[in-house]
């Protein structure tokens, strides 16, 4: 577990207000929003029942100067809490969990929208999350906010900034392919997996008719280090993926500029006995891959959907939970993250992590283990 207890790591949040009109200690209200969130309270109400209701082992080891903050309270510390303040401390929790492990692996970014965060009609007005996930390890690395989804390109930067990259494969889908990220990737030492769309029109043309030029071959299914195939099967649905990969040579001056080594295409044949879809993707990376190793990889990809998106919305309810003002929306993804971090950590129990969070409110010796308080 930690080197330090989740009590120590809030309490490293620096003051953000006017010290002379604060009532209550901004380190311990996102301790117990913390705490209460983790046991499955999430709205601003629920969290401040939580927390009038589990008073007396809160005194045990806070101050409560001004006693259980009101649900406004709640909301109004939170809407106005740096969010980048709050993510130093989830940072430095992460830096303490891993110790003197490297992160390795794929990271997988991608965006989500908070859609009850909406303030006019449609997702468009939500607040919307670019998320990092070690496909690898199963955490969430880091996150950064974005103003719409047709912004999320321009916030992936810095979301790539803050992360240890080296030695790690970096997929992205489209919104993130631009020839900056690329650059900033390899220059920390990783290595990028982008797909190739519209937004970059000549770039996926040159890879495209590489391809093309591929297919007219003879026998180019033959399995090998150029060619993988996977057949799956499940809840009624088939799935058929066929992945070519090529080499970037002088005939790819585009994919040369941004310093490729291998492009990729991977098609899927899906069929749930009532409708079937087949499509063809295209990627390129810095890394040299086999056929193999490249339709691992862009499976691996969507991990960040399955595992990390799928657990917020189902385990938390993430999209049915409004914060609409100031720094709110953010505050509280980033706590639901690091909870999410927390619970799978903790393999004591093999539960789902809706039941986990249950557990935490049934057992305090759960709730504290999982939060490395063993001697409080």
């Amino acid at each position: 577990m930690t080197a330090r207890s989740l009590l120590e790591h809030t309490n490293t949040l620096s003051e953000c207000r006017q010290s002379a009109k604060c009532t209550h200690n901004l380190s311990e209200v996102v301790f117990m929003a913390l705490c209460a969130m983790m046991c499955g309270f999430d709205s601003w109400s629920e969290i401040a029942l939580f927390a009038e209701e589990r008073e007396r082992w809160f005194r045990r080891w806070l101050t409560l100067p001004g006693g259980i903050p009101s649900h406004d309270t709640f909301n109004r510390i939170f809407a106005i809490l740096p969010a980048s303040e709050l993510k130093r401390v989830f940072q430095g929790w992460l830096s303490d969990l891993l110790e003197n492990r490297t992160i390795s692996g794929q990271i997988a970014v991608d965006g989500k929208a908070l859609r009850s965060t909406a303030k006019g009609r449609g997702k468009c007005s939500a607040t919307h999350m670019v998320n990092a996930w070690s496909t690898e390890m199963g955490l969430c690395l880091g996150q950064c906010k974005v103003k719409t989804k047709s912004n999320e390109g321009k916030a992936i930067p810095e979301l790539l900034e803050m992360l240890e990259l080296g030695g790690c494969l970096v997929s992205i889908d489209a919104a993130g392919t631009h020839l900056d990220n690329a650059e900033i990737i390899v220059r920390k030492g990783g290595d990028y997996l982008f797909a190739a769309k519209d937004n970059q029109p000549n770039l996926t043309a040159e890879i495209t008719a590489q391809f093309e030029a591929l297919w007219q071959a003879v026998e180019v299914d033959v399995p090998g280090p150029g060619f993988a195939e996977t057949h799956d099967s499940g809840h009624g649905r088939t799935e058929h993926r066929r992945c070519w990969v090529l080499p970037v040579t002088a005939a790819m001056p585009l994919c040369r500029d941004w310093r490729a080594k291998t492009i990729v295409a991977v098609q899927a044949e899906r069929s749930d006995g009532k409708q079937g879809y087949d499509f063809v993707r295209f990627y390129l990376t810095s890394r040299a891959m086999d056929a193999d190793t490249a339709l691992a990889a862009t499976r691996s990809h969507w991990a960040v959907e399955n595992q990390l998106h799928w657990a917020l919305d189902i385990a938390f309810n993430e999209d049915s939970l409004g914060a609409r003002v100031g720094h709110a929306a953010e505050n509280l993804a980033v706590l639901r993250q690091w909870i999410l971090n927390i619970l799978k950590q903790n393999t004591s129990r093999k539960l789902s992590m809706a039941n986990k969070r249950k557990l935490c409110c049934l057992n305090e010796d759960y709730l504290f283990e999982c939060m490395g308080m063993f001697n409080l």
